[in-house]
């Protein structure tokens, strides 16, 4: 099964028209293999999988370009993986050739799936989630066999004991029950915990369940007598993952305390706090044989521990929370990318690798932007900070304190000017060779999103939460005039190369070119189904792009002369955009944690 793909991994599964995949996208969950040959890795673009002992990439199984998944399971010959899917489907995989078998859809939004089990038996797939009942399939053929209703309330969670007989299942009622797993047919209701249970597991002898909930305890049931034979712990996170040791002596639990711990299984001690990841623990996995525990986490890494000493002994990088920004640097040679885990990350576009990671930042990256001589990168975030790095030595240059999360940068085309703005509604110009504020733009009374510079460097546009554009004399910082016309907030600015016309987009769909001379608006761009998150002319002007968030998920291209769509791309969740210096490619950051190098001509006679 462990056949190596000649290709790099940022090149598999790509979308028509793309040239690179950059990151490997968010993790949702992780399963070992049965044979302990493989690490499967759910994220938001796919199933990656890996080599459990070389951690090398084997695999991404894609259920949709633009769709990713929640959820795994193996079935116990490891013949079979089922993925749960952001699209609200469960997919069946051949381990062996890695193709797609079937895939059962949900049509109801209320039958969205949260969680899924397959029988030790490997023909039946049990499903439960968001309307409280639990769906019985014929995992061979994808047929539903039955339903029951199971719960008053949405289910959490379900687990299926190891000889099959016993189905437990945990709901924000804050109730367990067991049924009977081939029947459907309700034994009994477990009945302690405080809050919604999150988290259920059985022993391998099927003696005994642990629960895990959102009252921060762990607790023991016998599931022949329903018995609450003890609770483990109180007051260490939500627990959202339980697993038993194959050998059933230690219990691992993960909770949004950010560690995993483990138990003994039989006294109820606990034996280690394992702390390395910085984010809730979403996901564990023992190996088949015990000797490894992996982890993953919102943090998105994957790491692996020594049960019997709590020992981290190695780790999975390169998945990457939702990206906020990218920009190019003005060589084409580095995209630097700004995201949810606090790092900005230098990419390599000669071998599409990364090639630096920048730490200082203590809070999520908004904004990057590259001065124009390539030498400086500044990084805004929501620790009310600024800062500037030097590319050369990756070394902080100086840090630039706001009074509020930071949301937006610009560089004045002389690269001694930077424009910032945030949400303590003011857009701020600073000296990069000093640091020192030159001016402070008041006006706008909500949240600034964006700011940009005309290409002659005379005029900065900014846009917010309060539905308007201001101009403003970028020389002297006094106040031009304001532009309206958008129903919300406006999320993004961008002016034409030759500085006449001034794009915006924003939350009420649309986009709007403006004459900056007359101050009108001259078109309305329609199209997007929810917000307007980025857009960005090409360097000749000739080419608007354009991302939408959510239920949008499209990148568009624009002619703006005469304000005709061109094409569209489906994209998960669009939050960025950027053209590189000779216009031949453009870059796109997604929620989905990965950048997408694009082709510019391929893009518009394949989608076009």
């Amino acid at each position: 099964m462990n056949i190596q793909n000649p290709q790099p991994y940022t090149q598999w599964q790509l979308p028509p028209g793309a040239l690179a995949r950059l990151g490997k996208g968010a993790i949702a969950d992780i399963q070992y293999s049965p044979d302990g040959t493989c690490l499967a890795v759910a994220t938001y673009i796919g199933v990656w999988l890996y080599d459990a002992h070389t951690r090398a990439e084997l695999a991404l199984l894609k259920h949709g370009q633009d769709q990713g998944a929640t959820s795994l399971a193996f079935s116990r010959d490891g013949a079979t993986l089922v993925t749960g899917n952001w699209d609200n489907t469960i997919s069946l995989w051949d381990v062996h050739t890695r193709q797609r078998r079937t895939t059962m859809t949900f049509r109801d939004a209320e039958d969205e799936v949260w969680a899924f089990v397959v029988s030790p038996d490997g023909h039946t797939l049990i499903s439960a989630g968001l309307n409280g009942k639990i769906q019985f399939w014929d995992i061979h053929t994808g047929r539903l066999l039955f339903d029951v209703v199971g719960h008053g309330h949405p289910i959490n969670t379900l687990a299926v004991s190891p000889d099959g007989k016993t189905l437990a299942s945990g709901s924000n009622d804050f109730a367990i029950k067991l049924w009977d797993a081939q029947t459907g047919r309700h034994r009994s209701t477990l009945t302690g915990h405080t809050h919604g249970v999150m988290a259920l597991a059985f022993s391998p002898n099927g003696m005994n369940l642990v629960s895990g909930s959102r009252d921060e305890t762990l607790r023991l049931w016998d599931t022949t007598t329903g018995e609450n034979l003890a609770t483990f712990a109180t007051d260490i996170g939500v627990v959202g993952n339980l697993e038993f040791s194959p050998d059933g002596t230690r219990l691992a639990s993960g909770s949004g305390d950010q560690t995993v711990r483990l138990w003994n299984a039989n006294t109820g001690t606990e034996q280690a706090t394992l702390k390395a990841h910085k984010e809730t623990v979403c996901a564990i996995s023992f190996s088949p044989n015990g000797a490894v525990l992996a982890s993953a986490s919102r943090d998105h890494t994957v790491r692996f521990w020594d049960p019997a000493t709590g020992a981290e002994k190695a780790s999975i990088d390169g998945h990457i929370e939702w990206i906020n920004s990218v920009a190019f640097s003005p060589d084409s040679s580095l995209i630097a990318s700004g995201s949810h885990d606090e790092k900005l990350r230098l990419w390599d576009l000669y071998t599409y690798t990364e090639s630096q990671t920048l730490n200082g930042h203590i809070y999520l990256i908004d904004d990057v932007a590259f001065s124009p001589d390539g030498a400086i990168l500044a990084s805004a975030s929501q620790d009310e900070r600024i800062f500037l790095w030097n590319i050369d030595t990756g070394i902080e240059m100086a840090i630039l304190d706001h009074t509020d999360m930071v949301a937006a940068l610009a560089f004045a085309p002389n690269g001694t000017t930077l424009a910032s703005g945030g949400e303590d509604n003011i857009v701020r110009l600073w000296d990069i060779d000093t640091g020192d504020q030159l001016a402070v733009l008041t006006g706008h009374t909500d949240d600034i999103k964006t700011v940009a510079f005309s290409s002659d460097g005379r005029t900065l546009a900014s846009g917010g939460e309060d539905k308007t554009i201001r101009l403003w004399n970028a020389v002297t910082g006094h106040y031009l005039t304001m532009l309206t016309g958008h129903t919300n907030a406006v999320k993004t600015l961008a002016f034409s190369p030759d500085g006449r016309i001034l794009a915006s987009g924003g939350s009420d769909r649309t986009i709007r070119l403006w004459d900056v001379n007359s101050c009108q608006c001259v078109a309305t761009l329609i199209g997007h189904t929810d917000t307007v998150e980025t857009v960005a002319f090409s360097p000749d002007g000739r080419t608007l792009i354009s991302g939408g968030d959510a239920e949008d998920n499209t990148i568009r291209l624009w002619d703006p002369v005469p304000n005709q769509q061109r094409a569209i791309i489906k994209n998960y969740r669009v939050r960025t955009l950027a053209f590189s210096p000779d216009g031949r490619t453009f870059a796109s950051g997604s929620a989905d944690g990965t950048i997408v190098i694009w082709d510019l001509a391929t893009v518009e006679a394949i989608h076009g």
